[in-house]
């Protein structure tokens, strides 16, 4: 038998109570009375009777006809006659329906312990329909509750952790997960999990092409209902004590036949009992899934307008940066540019002068700190207006080839070795050919950083991910050199942060260029573990060839080790 659930407060006490007259009537008893399972209490408990001046039948009665699950009859000390049947329902006995009569010599037939287990399984029904109509009406109140609540919320991540707990507790599920596909790569990525237990394993698994229950729906958009998942072929288990499984798919135009781009992703859900979950469940998890299709279609059309509204907006501040640097430039360019020449003139001109040494010396010196100076203003002006430079319409770059031209254009010391792993078919990027120049500010950015460092490694790597915004494409490039404070990281992209020998535009002019192109860069550093520096720029649309392309579509992983000469290619 099952685990009992409270019964007490489904079924009506004027119900219970006309059950039990009909059941002395029908049965031609003197009384009867009527049990019903405590959750609360771990007992049965009497909620009814009729006719009942004091207990006649054994007080164990009860107790053997649930453990039995079947009726019984006894004749009792006071040689007055019961009989008792079972309530059961969902496999499990939440009650007991007793007659009795005081006629020793009364005889309970066939007749009437079949009349008995009538009323009894009479009462069951009426205590499903109950159950089912009040769980309903909490499941359409939860419903309207979620449609609110995903109606409010347009962060994407915050929609997905809604969805995924609402429809568990819509359920009773005690643990589930909520899977996006990615379009590009056909992969179900975790994006919310519930429940306890999900270790960093568990987390990072992704069902494979013709495994687990949740790839079916997937493949199929159908639901799929497991009552068991022991007995599952297709159940990929990632909690033991899991028994049972419902699974919908996340798809938009059910309306029409099911396209192949229709499906967003997969919702699972799961319970410690068997046969946790019915057809009312799959019903009201479709229904909550197409509340949340809308819900994830509107974050994700929020996400890609503030996307653009960003773009937007850092395309308005760079053309007045633009504009202010440009004018900024020239005017320099303009008053300084002279100094450097009129100071070398000056110069020549001393040594038709008549005067001391000393004297000389001291206008010597300060005519050329005059002319260093004046040079160093003009290749501020130049690293100001860098920047801001037509360089002409955007290409689709290839990031790969890119860091290979980079590393190479580079000239690396032989003491740094060089290790390169890189996504194979990485999709091209919409990008200034400046990109070019950021990955040599980076890399030697790292050279010069790990110019003391006893372990002189350079790493560079990409990969692609996608999110609600579209596919991105990654680029790393860490070292092994000093890395940087928590105070220097406060500071590290503000402009005139000035290292040796800079001129403190450097890092400024990365982000404010990648930013420019749509994309983002970050830096991860702690004091002696070197830092790593992440760009992150939107993939092309579509499939043309790039104007810097590989021949070659394979993986690349490429090392160099210090003074052993070209990089080693494994293939």
């Amino acid at each position: 038998m099952k685990t009992r659930s409270p019964v007490a407060g489904i079924l009506d006490p004027d119900f219970l109570q006309s059950v039990v007259r009909q059941a002395t009537y029908q049965c031609r008893a003197d009384g009867s009375c009527f049990y019903l399972w405590d959750p609360e209490q771990e007992r049965l408990s009497r909620v009814a009777s009729h006719n009942l001046q004091h207990i006649p039948w054994d007080e164990s009665l009860p107790e053997r006809v649930m453990n039995a699950g079947e009726a019984m009859a006894e004749t009792g000390c006071d040689c007055s006659v019961s009989l008792a049947a079972p309530l059961i329902w969902q496999d499990a006995v939440h009650g007991i329906l007793i007659v009795f009569d005081g006629n020793v010599e009364r005889t309970f037939r066939k007749r009437d312990m079949a009349l008995l287990q009538s009323l009894a399984d009479m009462t069951a029904s009426v205590g499903q329909q109950n159950e089912r109509l009040a769980r309903m009406t909490a499941q359409f109140r939860t419903l309207h509750t979620i449609d609110v609540a995903l109606t409010s919320s347009l962060e994407s991540e915050r929609v997905l952790n809604l969805i995924l707990e609402k429809a568990a507790g819509l359920v009773n599920a005690e643990h589930g997960s909520l899977r996006q596909l990615d379009p590009d790569s056909g992969k179900l990525v975790l994006k919310a999990h519930y429940g306890d237990g999900w270790t960093p394993e568990k987390l990072a698994y992704t069902p494979r092409i013709g495994q687990g229950i949740a790839r079916w729906v997937a493949e199929h958009r159908r639901p799929y209902l497991s009552p068991d998942v022991r007995n599952d072929p297709l159940n990929i288990v990632l909690f033991e004590d899991m028994r049972s499984s419902v699974s919908v798919p996340l798809q938009y135009g059910l309306e029409a036949p099911a396209q192949p781009d229709s499906l967003l992703g997969v919702l699972l859900l799961e319970s410690s009992r068997v046969a946790a979950f019915d057809q009312q469940d799959v019903e009201l998890l479709e229904a909550l899934a197409q509340e949340a299709v809308i819900a994830i279609q509107n974050a994700s059309q929020h996400q890609r307008l503030l996307a653009e509204q960003e773009k937007r907006l850092a395309a308005e501040k760079w053309a007045m940066m633009g504009q202010a640097a440009t004018a900024l430039a020239h005017r320099i360019n303009n008053l300084i540019g002279i100094v450097p020449v009129s100071a070398r003139e000056t110069l020549r001109s001393l040594a038709k002068l008549e005067m001391t040494d000393s004297e000389r010396a001291w206008i010597e010196a300060n005519l050329e700190r005059i002319e260093r100076n004046a040079r160093f203003v003009l290749k501020l002006s130049d690293a100001l207006f860098k920047p801001f430079k037509n360089t002409g319409p955007a290409a689709r770059l290839d990031v790969n080839h890119l860091l290979e031209e980079a590393l190479e254009a580079s000239d690396l010391p032989d003491r740094i070795a060089v290790r390169q792993t890189f996504e194979k078919d990485l999709p091209l990027v919409k990008c200034s050919l400046l990109l070019l120049d950021i990955f040599l500010e980076l890399i030697a950015n790292a050279a010069k950083a790990m110019e003391n460092s006893d372990q002189r490694q350079l790493q560079v790597n990409t990969w692609s991910e996608s999110d609600d915004t579209g596919p991105w494409i990654m680029a790393e490039i860490k070292d092994t050199g000093p890395g940087f404070s928590s105070e220097q990281m406060k500071h590290l992209w503000n402009m005139f942060q000035q290292s040796e020998n800079g001129l403190g535009f450097g890092l400024w002019w990365l982000r404010t260029f990648i930013e420019r192109q749509g994309g983002s860069i970050r830096c991860q550093s702690e004091p002696g573990n070197g830092a790593a520096f992440v760009v992150r720029l939107p993939a092309a649309a579509g499939r043309q060839l790039s104007l810097y392309r590989k021949g070659s579509k394979r993986e690349i992983s490429e090392s160099r080790e210090p003074g052993i000469g070209p990089p080693q290619r494994e293939i």
